[in-house]
């Protein structure tokens, strides 16, 4: 039930928008020379319009380009969230509107739609309807007028937003571009077809049409733009693109179905031991049923009477598994950080399943114990003459072999994906992050032309506190996705031969600070006036622009943004985002005076104390700004945080499943002791030891567990295997990892097997042989 609720809650993103079955993003694909160079959340904004007034299958688009910024109502300000968005936005999507009218909120210039948190941070009791609030940032500071407020947005959204601002004030401010640009891809476009519209199709027609329109322009630069929707409720769980609205949030469809699958195992595992045990258990009840038919019971009344019983364990398993699913609920959205309640257990998608489970359970844990037991013959009961049937061992012995196969798989797979996570994190990722503090760059700045003095003493007190190491500005930091990107080309090709990096600014101390590594040429410097008209590049975009080394890449020119460039260095790769993909070709631009983000190394320090410090000088120079910062090294790992949760769950509920299993098996070899307390008697006597008698009982078991780690070790390496695939940078599965797995099954067999074996090996001979 708890996994179940789960995967019920990773699998209803973006459900709560009415017609999300007819809504769906237009990805954007770029390619070159018929390779695929990227694949994008966001497209361009001239798309939708196009899609719109062309195809009459598109209903209605809305767009959004989403941005951090300053929102600020006199001497309050926060950052927040924000998505410049059409005036459809309202109603395309169902965001809850409280207040305002969702047909015209975002109409026209400088309007503000918010949420329920953001209005009661700006204005508290007060409406807010009418009211100003302040953006304030690099290229717009504006005042917008509050035109609506909605709903905080739901946890199951893979769009977030605290505020809403017009786009028609992006337009103007664009002279346009954000209306017909076919290049700048940063908007976040989704359009609602008509219902019954085949969107597999659209993406064909749209396609043949975008070659019509554009294909002169395609062929002029040798490259291709591809437009294919995405339904919405695909995006969270089988999404992986770039600018993705929450990358850190991106759900994972492979670790979903593998909690479901492994809900099935534990389901399927309780069922088999209580078909194991209720047949094993069949001969002590074989006079029991052959006094009822001499009575007169039909083999249907027995039938009947079995399964009955089985309803009734079924029933009161039900009732302490809602208990204990309201007992652990919590811990396991700690968990998960899953915002999972118990007023799901009163849904009926719930009611259903504990429904089914409970019938399923109870009809086919029982049916076969049912109709083996009602077939016996009352003659041969009464004289106790009944044995096992070869066909009941048969099946006990493969059901056996099943949960261990299960457990083997369980255990080895556990261990795989921690291998897996620690490999992730403890991988040198060619730069260091340890002890650093970034901080995000000032929003209100009084007076532009001020700022790089600003900056500069700024970073100088910084520098001067004791236990910082250095101090550095850039447009992004590892970790951070770079969304800007430009073509280049070297300088001796044709313009068909432009190749598109991703772009980031930084300043001269940036690659030092990092520990990143200059493998030929030179960092930049100030001792070169020219180096903030030069560049830099990592070794694989040296490679991409079809350099042989980086050493041959030095020194040499290339057209970028339309201007010649020299690269005055390449550096070595380091991973800017997780080791799920591979090293992005990125170009650098010197830029003296950062802007966005400040990265400050220090050492024998706290890092809230250095945070403290820092805050001071900060407030100092930039007032009336926020201190927005983060830990470097918990930043980049946030992108490991929905791995480490499956890792965690799996983990526990692998465990859960294999302590079943072994319940089945301390109760199958419990019984069998029983059955051979006789002959364990006469073995005694005729002179056989404690253990002979413990090899003797665990034999039987041992084989067939054997057996399942035979079969279960391929089925393993080929699922995680296959598992492994999605990352760029994964480990090889090694024999160790099985040889633990056997092991530890082998072990826990064991342990388990013995517990009742040594019992009745250590058992008094004339008691059990008192009455022969």
């Amino acid at each position: 039930m708890v996994i179940f609720q789960y995967v019920t809650y990773e699998k209803s993103y973006d459900k709560f928008h009415a017609d999300y079955a007819d809504i769906y993003r237009v990805q954007y694909n770029y390619f070159k020379e018929s390779e695929a160079i990227f694949k994008c959340a966001a497209a361009v904004p001239a798309v939708g319009p196009e899609m719109k007034n062309n195809f009459p299958e598109v209903e209605e688009f809305a767009r959004a380009f989403p941005i951090m910024g300053l929102i600020r109502k006199d001497d309050i300000s926060f950052k927040q969230k924000l998505q410049i968005a059409d005036p459809a936005w309202l109603t395309m999507f169902d965001w809850g509107m409280i207040s305002g009218d969702p047909q015209t909120a975002l109409e026209g210039t400088n309007k503000a739609v918010i949420s329920k948190t953001a209005a009661n941070k700006y204005f508290g009791d007060e409406d807010p309807m009418g009211k100003t609030i302040t953006w304030n940032s690099s290229w717009i500071n504006e005042d917008f007028i509050v035109s609506g407020v909605i709903e905080d947005v739901p946890q199951n959204s893979h769009i977030k937003f605290d505020v809403l601002l017009s786009y028609q004030t992006l337009v103007d401010a664009t002279d346009n571009e954000a209306q017909v640009a076919w290049g700048w891809y940063d908007f976040n476009t989704y359009v609602k077809m008509r219902a019954g519209s085949n969107y597999e199709e659209f993406n064909t027609k749209f396609d043949a049409h975008l070659r019509e329109i554009r294909g002169e322009n395609f062929a002029e630069r040798n490259y291709r733009q591809e437009f294919l929707l995405q339904p919405l409720t695909d995006i969270h769980l089988n999404s992986n693109l770039l600018q993705e609205s929450e990358p850190e949030e991106n759900g994972d469809a492979d670790s979903v179905y593998f909690l479901g699958i492994l809900a099935i195992f534990i389901l399927v595992i309780a069922w088999v031991n209580y078909i194991n045990l209720a047949s094993a258990k069949s001969m002590e009840r074989a006079k029991e049923v052959g006094v009822r038919k001499v009575m007169g019971a039909f083999k249907s009344n027995l039938i009947t009477q079995f399964i009955f019983e089985s309803i009734l364990i079924n029933l009161i398993a039900a009732a302490f598994a809602i208990l204990i699913v309201y007992l652990s609920l919590p811990y396991f959205n700690q968990l998960t950080n899953s915002p999972l309640s118990f007023d799901l257990i009163f849904n009926s998608g719930t009611w259903l399943l504990v429904i089914g489970v409970f019938l399923a359970g109870a009809l086919l844990s029982s049916l076969y114990p049912a109709f083996v037991m009602s077939s016996f013959k009352p003659i041969v009961t009464l004289k106790g003459k009944m044995t096992t049937s070869h066909k009941g061992v048969f099946l006990r012995k493969g059901l056996v072999i099943f949960q261990f196969l299960a457990s083997v798989f369980l255990i080895a797979g556990t261990i795989i994906v921690y291998q897996q996570l620690q490999f992730l994190k403890n991988k040198d990722l060619g730069f260091t992050m340890a002890e650093t503090l970034v901080i995000e760059g000032p929003s209100l700045i009084a007076v532009d032309s001020l700022y790089s003095g600003e900056y500069n003493s700024f970073k100088n007190e910084v520098l001067r506190h004791p236990n910082v190491k250095s101090m550095t500005g850039s447009s992004n930091v590892p970790g951070a996705e770079i969304f800007w990107t430009n073509s280049a080309r070297r300088a001796e090709l044709p313009e068909t031969e432009n190749k598109v990096l991703y772009n980031a600014a930084v300043d001269f101390d940036y690659f030092p600070s990092f520990e990143i590594d200059v493998i030929a040429g030179r960092n930049f410097s100030k001792d070169f006036a020219t180096d903030e008209d030069n560049i830099m590049l990592n070794a694989a975009a040296a490679r991409f622009l079809g350099f042989a080394t980086p050493e041959e890449a030095a020194g040499q020119k290339v057209i970028h943004g339309g201007e010649e460039k020299i690269i005055v260095g390449v550096v070595d790769d380091y991973n800017q985002m997780s080791l799920k993909g591979d090293v992005s070709p990125i170009l650098y631009w010197c830029r003296e005076t950062g802007r966005d983000l400040f990265s400050i190394k220090f050492k024998g320090i706290s890092g809230s104390a250095m945070l403290a410090d820092v805050e001071n000088i900060y407030d100092q120079f930039f007032p009336g700004n926020p201190v927005d910062y983060f830990y470097l090294d918990a930043f980049f790992n946030r992108q490991y945080v929905k791995d480490d949760q499956f890792g965690s769950v799996f983990s526990i509920f692998s465990v859960l499943a294999i302590m079943v299993s072994c319940l089945g098996l301390f109760g199958l070899s419990a019984f069998s002791a029983l059955q051979r307390t006789k002959e364990i008697g006469i073995r005694k006597v005729l002179g056989a030891s404690v253990p002979n008698i413990l090899v003797l009982l665990s034999r039987e078991y041992m084989v067939l567990i054997i057996l399942a780690i035979l079969l279960g070790v391929p089925l393993t390496f080929f699922v995680m295997d296959n598992w492994l695939e999605s990352f760029a940078y994964r480990i090889n599965i090694g024999w160790i990892v099985f040889a633990a797995a056997a092991l530890i099954v082998m072990l826990v067999a064991i342990f388990t097997v013995s517990f009742q074996t040594l019992k009745s090996a250590r058992s008094n001979p004339s008691n059990t042989l008192r009455y022969e």
